[in-house]
């Protein structure tokens, strides 16, 4: 399997399409797999989070920060119910704070991308 850093310099992005939604789900298919994507917005911390679950809606990962110009799930590759790429926000202005609620999505400051390894 590639390193992260090594897929996010060679692989080809897929442009994941997000919201300007408060709460919301969203089902993807990632290296082979299907999975559903749960994007919550904090208003107290203005920040958008991230969950993951499997096929069957059993949630894998919770309280994921979605960070500007970062890899999200790099700390939990150990977890092989994961998938194999890697979830990253480009901030397209070099700005680096991280998303707020209506600049996060695609054709705004930061774009959510994932990066297959396979």
């Amino acid at each position: 399997m590639a390193s992260t850093s090594e897929a996010l310099r060679t692989g080809t992005p897929l442009l994941v399409p997000t919201f300007a939604d408060a709460d919301y789900t969203q089902r993807m298919t990632l290296d082979g797999r299907v999975f559903t994507l749960h994007f919550t917005w904090n208003q107290r911390e203005e920040a958008w989070y991230l969950a993951l679950l499997d096929e069957a809606d059993v949630e894998l990962l919770s309280g994921i920060k979605v960070i500007a110009n970062w890899a999200l799930l790099e700390w939990y590759k150990y977890d092989p119910r994961l998938p194999d790429g890697e979830f990253f926000a480009h901030d397209l202005t070099g700005d680096g704070s991280n998303p707020g609620y209506d600049d996060f999505g695609v054709g705004k400051r930061v774009e959510l991308n994932y990066y297959s390894m396979t």
